[in-house]
């Protein structure tokens, strides 16, 4: 079965594009990390008396990105959206990748189906190429098996007929 060599770079193309999204899903999981992290850190804070409450919520206002919300809450919730939104794409697209390389097996297997039934029907002719063969023979080794048993059975009555003329 030869090979498509069309099919050989998209299946390329689909490697790399599933390694870019790891990346994404690296930096999703990161990002969700960072926020866990200073989310403990502001409740380590709470229990210290000396804490400096109102720096620790600028510093939670303030994102991964650098991007300053409105609000601590605002800030996680930015963040949760764009993790929920981060994931749903890489779902997508991973779900893309999995429907094209589903796409590629079902030419080859069609392909490979393909071929398989033009070696069955080649070898039904075979047969029956063959089938016709053996009857041909058949009745050429009957008609041959007849004549042998006629020259049998005149030699047979030729010599019994000598016999009597000799008696």
């Amino acid at each position: 079965m030869a090979y498509d060599t069309n099919s050989l770079t998209t299946l390329g193309q689909l490697k790399k594009s599933a390694e870019k999204n790891k990346i994404k899903i690296d930096a999703l999981t990161l990002a969700q990390e960072v926020l866990a992290s200073r989310m403990d850190a502001q409740v380590t804070a709470t229990t210290e008396p000396d804490a400096d409450y109102a720096a620790e919520v600028v510093d939670g206002r303030v994102d991964t990105w650098g991007n300053e919300h409105a609000s601590l809450g605002a800030n996680i919730q930015d963040g949760q959206l764009r993790i929920s939104n981060g994931l749903q794409q890489v779902q997508a697209s991973h779900q893309e990748q999995i429907d094209q390389l589903a796409d590629l097996r079902l030419e080859d297997i069609a392909g490979i189906a393909e071929t398989l039934e033009a070696r069955r029907c080649d070898n039904l002719k075979e047969e029956e190429s063959r089938i016709k063969s053996d009857d041909v023979l058949q009745r050429q080794i009957n008609t041959l098996s007849n004549a042998i048993l006629n020259i049998v059975l005149t030699i047979s009555e030729f010599r019994e007929k000598s016999r009597n003329q000799e008696e």
